[in-house]
């Protein structure tokens, strides 16, 4: 099942509507199920929501967007989302790799450049160029990290949040804005991870993330990520911006088999 938003607030004089129906490539169907005043599949306004239900295999929705005026405006953002019927939705599930998805177009750009800084504990602040941070087999652990995204692009950022063993989850921050605690010893045990602005759907978010005592989880972007019991905490930090032609590239290996000298100690730590 998928949930369809209409997510931007064109001009009232310049309205924008998107309609959206089944295009006749593939095997499967799709019921359409309307939010209140949504009439013929017809989103046109901030918030309007129609949730689809694909069966019987795979299939294509036919986007069409309608324009009422012939001044241009800024791009509809139509926000498209899975929605989760897995048992990672009860609370206390714990996130676990999944398969690797199929192959598909990649973009001949290489990998945005990341460096994460974390405060690993006993090492004090460790930064790493690599887009990885930490060790899957160790036992120190990170209480809180930073990444920054050399010659960003506009259109596109990376948000994130952590959640400290004893507290609540902190605020979502953006890149370049450190997050967690410094020399506390409390670890953290969860984090998550979103691309967000208009051009966000040409990159993809790839990575791991490794608790104590268990192998690494594939970043699932969007969702706060975390042990089994959600008290492990956070040894290692994997995490890759790529650009993309196509959805569901081909997730990156794991880099934890050549992970032992591509970080290094920073004299500049301070406290949180």
């Amino acid at each position: 099942m998928y949930i369809f938003r209409y997510a931007s607030q064109p001009p009232q004089d310049k309205p924008v509507c998107i309609a959206l129906q089944q295009a006749p490539l593939g095997k499967g169907s799709i019921d359409f199920f309307p939010g209140e005043g949504i009439s013929k599949n017809m989103l046109h306004k901030l918030g309007d929501t129609i949730v689809a239900r694909v069966k019987g295999g795979a299939t294509t929705v036919l986007i069409t967007e309608y324009h009422m005026f012939d001044a241009t405006i800024e791009p509809i953002d139509l926000r498209i989302d899975r929605i989760d019927t897995s048992p990672a939705i009860m609370r206390s599930f714990a996130v676990i790799a999944t398969a690797v998805p199929a192959t598909a177009i990649e973009s001949d750009h290489a990998p945005a450049a990341l460096t994460l800084t974390a405060y690993v504990q006993g090492a004090g602040d460790v930064v790493s160029s690599k887009g990885w941070i930490g060790q899957h087999d160790d036992t120190r652990l990170l209480e809180g990290f930073c990444v920054d995204w050399s010659n960003k692009p506009e259109g596109v950022d990376l948000v994130y949040t952590s959640t400290t063993a004893g507290s609540g989850p902190r605020p979502n921050v953006a890149t370049g804005v450190y997050t967690g605690m410094r020399n506390q010893a409390l670890g953290l045990v969860a984090a998550g991870f979103s691309l967000v602005g208009p051009n966000r759907h040409f990159y993809e978010l790839l990575g791991h993330i490794v608790f104590s005592g268990h192998a690494p989880q594939l970043i699932v972007p969007n969702q706060v990520m975390h042990g089994p019991t959600g008290m492990e905490p956070l040894v290692a930090l994997h995490i890759c911006i790529k650009p993309v032609t196509k959805m569901n590239a081909a997730r990156y290996k794991s880099p934890w088999d050549n992970s032992a000298t591509e970080q290094t100690l920073s004299s500049a730590s301070q406290s949180a």
